[in-house]
């Protein structure tokens, strides 16, 4: 192959035009270059190599960069360390991290330096393996090798740790770079608010948001989508609406993150016109709904009461490409079916897991044991309680309470006590057991269990509360026995005396 000035290309010009089309992205013509030399007898040197397997890293063809790699001792060249750092680099995008460790510790067998190239990738493959505990060994080692750690350094470090759950270790490496006089990025500051979100810390994760603009670096909307959950999961619901308000005003296009984070601060705060306020404004910013934020939205409607909207976004979850669902969104379903009392709905939909080959859990059986217990289908709630245990769930209280519930109410004294003596294999009992048991007693009859219940709660220091003195009365009453109404009379009032007295008392000492 002649130029058009009739000179022949060289190693020099195939080397140098394989590096310029790594830089612009083009790996499939380095590879025609590369093989075009082998044509005109030009034998590839280790630049060549190094710059192909850097076009094949670019591409994203760790497999082809990882073979050629391979290649090079067979054609007698030696690899150098931008040869292993783009390697190791190609590895770490393809979330190869056991095969980038592999080749990183192969360095110094080869009798090769690495450079922070080198280190950094391989930090990276460990961070996206969610290898943090290697990911930081790396991080301290870049020094042990007379190397700086740079900013990158830093970010992949920061981004394990955050990964692991490790947000103080993550904290100490932010601290780290501010005392080494390294200016973090954008990048940096995602992954410290990143890391106290996921520690739950929502007070740290905004003073990290309020410091880019101090530092000025502008936020992105990683940064305020970080920090947006950090407020949910922290029940801050006011202050991520305002967060996300503000991505408005700046600018930024909010992202399925951020959306879906202030839905769900919405849902738990209780506001569920907001939740579908927000829900419907993603649709008209082009962006397509995922699990999170259709869960987010349909466990916002339930629990408000709002059982129709719930469902009616749940079939339309079921017409979109979102299949399967998951647990969260049947729980919800089934849950909004229990506050509408539509338990055959319920229990369809409960049916219906086992064919979207979706595993229950103790919320999916407790919601329809509840939507069984509000419908009057107290023979179906047991069946289920029993099907639970069958299915190796463990049972809560919840569990026991709805059941002993749904005995309850369908006048079955004698079950409702037996599930209740038997809820101490599995959990210890609460107000609400005892109270559903003792209702059960005052419909059955059962003045002389109502008591024996009373006086176990004492024993237990369960404070009885109104509505268990009243069931107990009425089992009294029902059965004559005046004298002890009016003695558990004088006792609730005591009791009632007793809470007027310590809400003075608390008031006195907080005014």
């Amino acid at each position: 192959m002649m130029r058009e000035d009739g000179t022949r290309p060289n190693i020099f010009s195939y080397s140098a035009a394989i590096w310029a089309c790594q830089k612009g992205g083009q790996w499939q013509q380095a590879f025609t270059l590369f093989q075009e030399m082998s044509m005109a007898n030009i034998h590839p040197d280790v630049i060549a190599y190094s710059a192909l397997i850097s076009a094949f890293e670019k591409g994203g063809q760790w497999e082809h960069a990882l073979i050629l790699f391979q290649a090079m001792p067979r054609a007698n060249i030696v690899p150098n360390v931008i040869s292993y750092s783009a390697a190791i680099s190609a590895l770490e995008k393809a979330g190869q991290w056991q095969q980038a460790l592999t080749l990183f510790e192969a360095m110094s067998t080869a009798q090769v330096q690495p450079n922070v190239i080198s280190c950094n990738a391989v930090i990276s493959a460990c961070e996206k393996g969610g290898q943090w505990e290697h990911a930081l060994t790396l991080f301290h080692a870049i020094r042990a090798i007379n190397l700086a750690p740079d900013v990158i350094s830093y970010n992949a470090a920061i981004s394990a740790c955050q990964k692991g759950g490790e947000w103080q270790q993550a904290l100490t490496l932010f601290e780290m770079m501010l005392v080494m006089r390294i200016r973090p990025s954008v990048i940096s500051y995602n992954a410290a608010i990143s890391a106290c979100e996921k520690g739950g810390q929502w007070q740290e994760a905004l003073v990290f948001f309020h410091a880019l603009s101090k530092a000025y670096v502008p936020p992105s909307i990683v940064s305020y989508s970080a920090a947006i959950s950090a407020c949910e999961k922290g029940s801050q619901v006011q202050q991520a609406l305002t967060l996300f308000d503000e991505i408005s005003e700046v600018k930024i296009r909010p992202n399925l993150i951020s959306c879906s984070a202030a839905i769900s601060a919405c849902e738990k705060g209780g506001q569920w016109q907001q939740a579908l306020l927000l829900f419907e404004s993603i649709t008209m910013q082009s962006i397509e709904p995922d699990v999170v934020s259709y869960n987010a939205v349909i466990s916002a409607c339930e629990k408000a009461g709002e059982w129709q909207q719930a469902l009616a976004l749940f079939k339309a979850m079921c017409d979109t490409r979102l299949h399967p669902r998951n647990v969260i969104t049947y729980n919800a379903a089934i849950s909004a079916c229990e506050k509408g009392v539509q338990w055959e709905l319920a229990l369809t939909l409960f049916e219906a897991m086992l064919e979207a080959n979706i595993e229950r859990d103790v919320i999916s059986y407790n919601a329809a044991i509840s939507a069984c217990e509000k419908g009057g289908q107290w023979t179906q709630a047991l069946i289920l309680f029993a099907m639970l245990r069958v299915a190796d769930v463990a049972p809560n209280v919840i569990s026991h309470n709805a059941a002993i519930s749904a005995c309850e109410k369908g006048g079955q004294w004698q079950h409702a006590i037996s599930l209740f003596e038997a809820m101490i294999e599995d959990v210890d009992r609460d107000v609400i057991s005892y109270s559903a048991a003792i209702n059960a007693c005052q419909r059955g009859g059962q003045w002389q269990q109502a008591l024996l219940l009373m006086e176990e709660m004492t024993r237990a220091t369960i404070d009885a509360g109104v509505i268990c003195y009243c069931a107990a009365m009425n089992a009294c009453g029902k059965a004559s026995q005046l004298q002890l109404v009016l003695t558990l009379m004088e006792e609730i009032s005591k009791q009632a005396l007793v809470q007027i007295l310590l809400g003075g008392s608390s008031h006195l000492i907080t005014g």
